[in-house]
């Protein structure tokens, strides 16, 4: 049996709350995660300094519903807008989509639709000095999943940024 709710568990059950970790020095790392329903997607994008102070972030929604991987995939698509936007040369995607991780990983593989759309992305990726993608647990992503929901409550696009501008968001600095 899996579940046994009248006796109790050898193995006891210890909630993992795990928190964002720091990035090692020069390393800017952004998290973002993407939701759908109500007939729309949702994303959220958090960049943190290595010292975990916010450069910017934003979110937004499509008046589409996407699959969740795509949308996953749209998310990451606009946390590398930002990244651009930012001029950030060093830089972790952390994001709660192991499916997409995988994805991004075994690029050159994949013949499909997606798959060609990740190794656009990662052409992109290239012109940064140094750029990642990891998978983060879910509780590592409040702030993004937080951004998202409240997108999704109010309708909103937010952006956050400090003072800074930006031109073609997918024309990164080589």
């Amino acid at each position: 049996r899996i579940h046994n709710l009248v006796n109790k568990p050898f193995l006891p059950v210890t909630p993992a709350c795990k928190s964002w970790e720091k990035p090692s020095g020069g390393y800017a790392k952004i998290n973002f995660d993407a939701s759908v329903n109500n007939k729309r997607t949702c994303y959220g994008v958090i960049v943190r300094a290595d010292d975990g102070f916010v450069l910017g972030g934003g979110g937004g929604f499509k008046d589409e519903v996407l699959p969740v991987d795509w949308a996953e995939l749209y998310a990451f698509e606009e946390s590398l807008k930002i990244a651009c936007s930012l001029n950030i040369t060093k830089t972790i995607f952390e994001t709660d989509s192991a499916g997409l991780v995988n994805r991004v990983k075994n690029r050159g593989k994949d013949i499909t639709i997606m798959g060609f759309r990740i190794n656009e992305i990662y052409r992109i990726m290239d012109k940064f000095g140094s750029a990642t993608v990891i998978w983060a647990n879910r509780s590592s992503n409040k702030v993004a999943n937080f951004i998202f929901k409240k997108i999704h409550c109010y309708f909103l696009y937010l952006d956050i940024w400090y003072g800074l501008t930006y031109g073609n968001p997918l024309s990164c600095a080589g």
